[in-house]
């Protein structure tokens, strides 16, 4: 893709491909199409620090698809996932499909590309219950107020969020805390929360390469440690086996010779 610029009806820049975003960095390291040349060069950098990045997001997606399945074995039937990047095969859409057909999943991102790509690409019964919402994590309130996902969710029965990869791109002064406290609090008893959030704890030199690659990137990146990630969770019972390395979290077959070598703390638990 090259790099193009559009703007809105106000003439401010809407889609600048000029930038990298999470969204397409993330489906670069998945092997997508839908990425343009700054996401590519901040999803190599990434990976001169980290070389087992797209192993890494490999992980990260299936831990995804078991946090999925786990909540429809729960009962789950509408999702509502946040920072889901660009529809591919094992994300909350296409997994649903497969384990809860009847559910109804809204996907969320800030990047229009996202909305675009879903737009030209769902069809048939996944067009019918799925819907992308543009909105930004940053603003919970105005994602929860919006008409659109009023008309899709039922927020009087059980909900099962997804915040898997997302919350690192929220800085500590803008209050991830408060961000994900707004959300759970909004959802009903015997709703699911699945979060899983890149760290330094594994490889602290490493992660800091990556820092400073999404900084010179204009892109904010924060890792968090086991303590900060569990206080996304205050209030909710932790599914087992808690938070743990994403490999490790329910592991499909034998369980893995070194969870520590994806970056990432993951967990899923349950609003009393």
């Amino acid at each position: 893709m090259t790099h193009e610029v559009t703007h809105d009806q106000n003439g401010r820049p809407r889609i600048d491909t000029g930038v990298p975003h999470s969204a397409r960095v993330y489906d670069y390291w998945l092997g997508g199409s839908s990425n343009f040349a700054a996401d590519r060069a901040m999803g190599q950098a990434v990976e001169q620090a980290i070389p087992g990045i797209k192993t890494m997001a490999l992980e990260n997606r299936r831990f995804l698809g078991r946090a999925v399945r786990y909540m429809a074995e729960a009962g789950i039937r509408q999702f509502l996932d946040i920072g889901t990047g660009i529809p591919a095969d094992g994300d909350t859409g296409s997994v649903t499909a497969i384990v809860a057909p009847d559910a109804r999943v809204v996907c969320v991102d800030n990047d229009p590309i996202v909305q675009e790509h879903a737009r030209t690409t769902l069809t048939g019964p996944d067009a019918e219950r799925t819907l992308y919402l543009e909105a930004d994590l940053r603003k919970p309130a105005e994602l929860l107020r919006s008409p659109q996902l009023a008309g899709a969710l039922d927020l009087d029965r059980p909900v099962g969020l997804l915040l898997v990869a997302i919350l690192m791109l929220v800085a500590d002064d803008e209050d991830p805390w408060t961000v994900v406290r707004t959300l759970l609090d909004a959802m009903p008893s015997g709703s699911l929360v699945a979060i899983s959030h890149p760290t330094a704890d594994f490889d602290p030199a490493a992660m800091g390469h990556v820092v400073q690659a999404a900084q010179q990137g204009h892109m904010t990146l924060v890792p968090r440690d086991r303590a900060a990630c569990t206080r996304f969770f205050e209030g909710w019972e932790m599914a087992e086996p808690g938070l743990v390395p994403v490999m490790s979290w329910r592991p499909d077959g034998e369980p893995p010779a070194d969870p520590h070598s994806a970056y990432y703390w993951a967990g899923v638990a349950r609003k009393p």
